[in-house]
């Protein structure tokens, strides 16, 4: 796997990320465009590394004891974190919804569009879609080992993820949320070698042409043009090898906090001082340290049931 790559989907990810927490912060703006395709460059991502490391023969079993020791363990910190945070601030919390979160099936209330009554739920959809990935990731990844079924699946796919977006009513830009996954697999599993400039000049593209779209109230594109930008952002981190990030670097180290901080932004909006710009940095700086918080007490307790079964098996 190339580093440069790596680091590439690394910084863009902690930049979208924080295009996220952003467009929910200034909610409602057009930060939702970026948005979804930062929400597409992480799908992207994760199906794209998924395959590298997995490809099509994988002992199903290990890729799920893999996954739920490397994510459950965090999600499952982070979760009993803000139901602290829930009681602590009168919400309700004792509810059959609340186990639906905790078991990881929140996106199936937001998907049938039943109204949470937990306090708990805001932005899990994307850990339950997470799972759905890698639930049909095995069949995906064999259906993409040919070029040819690769391309098939991928044309198919974007076809339905437009259409689905637009004549659905779901919210959270799911369709093209999924559509990243499955494109980062049938890209992952050929590694074609494109050149970087062309997917820059077509993101260039969609982006003006969102903007031109926006300005003249023609928005009946926006989904196509979307799809053409995250698309295009994808295939220019994957492929751009030789670009500098002139000292972003840094930002690559963020890339492990991305769950937590994900996951318990919208319950860490502090407005001390309801200066919007203040607000949000301490709200930032609060998310964060948080986050680096969690994530290390995840992982500590991850690393404890992995010694233990070692030392069982042994």
């Amino acid at each position: 796997m190339d580093a440069r790559i790596s680091l590439n989907f690394s910084i863009a990810k902690v930049i979208a990320i924080f295009t996220v927490l952003a467009g929910h912060w200034f909610s409602p703006s057009m930060l939702w465009i970026p948005v979804t395709v930062g929400l597409f460059i992480f799908a992207f991502s994760s199906g794209y590394f998924t395959s590298q490391r997995y490809g099509a023969n994988l002992d199903i079993g290990r890729f799920w004891r893999n996954k739920l020791e490397r994510l459950g363990v965090r999600y499952w910190v982070i979760l009993g974190f803000l139901a602290v945070v829930v009681v602590l601030r009168g919400g309700t919390l004792f509810h059959w919804h609340t186990l639906v979160h905790f078991v990881g099936l929140s996106g199936v209330l937001n998907w049938l569009d039943i109204r949470n009554r937990s306090g708990l739920g805001a932005g899990l959809w994307f850990f339950t879609l997470l799972l759905v990935f890698y639930a049909v990731y095995p069949l995906l990844a064999k259906l993409c080992r040919t070029k040819r079924r690769a391309a098939v699946a991928a044309v198919v796919s974007t076809a339905m993820a437009i259409y689905l977006e637009g004549h659905t009513d779901i919210g959270h830009e799911l369709w093209l949320t999924s559509l990243g996954f499955i494109l980062g697999v049938a890209y992952g599993m050929q590694g074609p070698k494109l050149r970087a400039w062309p997917a820059a000049a077509s993101a260039a593209l969609g982006c003006a042409g969102l903007l031109v779209a926006h300005r003249t109230g023609f928005k009946g594109a926006n989904t196509t043009l979307i799809a053409i930008t995250g698309i295009a952002c994808a295939i220019w981190l994957a492929n751009a090898t030789g670009f500098n990030w002139r000292g972003c670097s840094r930002l690559a180290r963020l890339e492990d906090y991305l769950l937590e901080i994900f996951l318990i932004h919208s319950y860490l909006f502090l407005h001390p001082s309801h200066n919007t710009l203040l607000d949000l940095s301490v709200s930032v700086t609060v998310i964060v340290a948080v986050a680096t918080g969690l994530h290390r007490t995840g992982n500590w307790i991850s690393s404890k049931i992995v010694s233990r079964r070692a030392t069982a098996s042994a």
